[in-house]
């Protein structure tokens, strides 16, 4: 933490974060923070319990921007939102968006999601997959590819979220050369973006996982394109604001990173700035 000083996937109670906007901005100030970016999930017309009311969107803005006003010249504060493939939100309404894709939809037009419960997920890969983990997990990345050649995010949020369920149910292998493969054209196709790629510790921070998003082999080859990195805790409670920011750092080292990009501490010099990890 001591080097990045900054995270721009932040949660609040706005959706199903645990922790007020104002008091995570305070810690964040607290620790040192040079810059902050509030991304609570996005408003859509199913799941309420996981993202911003539709009715309270210009609340939150609201609610972001005098932040913004009372941190000016202390700590960079920024608006943006972690917009779902399904949501219904704009994204022209926020300075920057985070891209992910939490859910399949059904048939039915229901929705299930994809780290949520283990046994929802084995059940949709059994009844619409064939029981096949590696078909699921083929449709998380054409459906995830799809969204972000098209929206065109600022971040890619958790690459590789289907690791979380996978950890669980081992529906596949993920050194397989199979899974690999489609991971790595995933990842291909959204690099040609220019997207910042999430290195995002909050499978580490919430118990989950033991290393972030995205795997290792995904990083390295990140690296090999030449594209930029952030790293985001993903933070829903206020205590885990930096969790795992030390182990991502190491990891980014020893894969051969000498900087992260992270969220500008000068609004005016523009959103976007590196830091050395060296």
């Amino acid at each position: 933490m001591e080097k990045i000083l900054s995270c721009a996937h932040v949660h609040t109670t706005f959706c199903d974060g645990k922790t007020p906007a104002e008091e995570m901005a305070r810690k964040a100030y607290e620790m040192g923070f040079v810059s902050l970016g509030f991304t609570s999930h996005a408003a859509q017309t199913f799941d309420p319990g996981y993202c911003i009311e539709p009715s309270r969107e210009k609340d939150y803005i609201k609610e972001i921007r005098n932040i913004q006003k009372e941190y000016e010249g202390r700590m960079a504060v920024y608006l943006g939102i972690e917009r779902d493939l399904y949501s219904c939100s704009n994204p022209s309404d926020f300075e920057y968006f985070i891209a992910s894709v939490h859910y399949f939809e059904k048939p039915d037009k229901t929705y299930i999601g994809i780290d949520a419960e283990a046994s929802d997920l084995q059940k949709y890969v059994y009844e619409y997959c064939g029981g096949d983990g590696l078909e699921m997990a083929k449709r998380y990345f054409s459906l995830f590819t799809e969204y972000v050649t098209e929206s065109r995010p600022a971040i890619i949020g958790h690459f590789d979220l289907v690791r979380k369920n996978n950890s669980i149910l081992k529906l596949y292998d993920e050194n397989s050369k199979v899974y690999r493969n489609m991971a790595l054209e995933s990842l291909r196709a959204m690099s040609e973006t220019n997207a910042l790629l999430e290195v995002n510790t909050g499978g580490i921070a919430r118990g989950y996982m033991t290393s972030p998003y995205p795997a290792d082999f995904l990083l390295k080859e990140w690296k090999a394109w030449g594209k930029e990195v952030i790293v985001n805790s993903d933070c829903h409670n206020v205590s885990l604001l930096d969790a795992g920011f030390k182990q991502a750092e190491e990891i980014l080292l020893s894969l051969g990173y000498d900087h992260v990009v992270r969220l500008s501490s000068d609004p005016q010099k523009g959103m976007w700035e590196r830091v050395a990890l060296k």
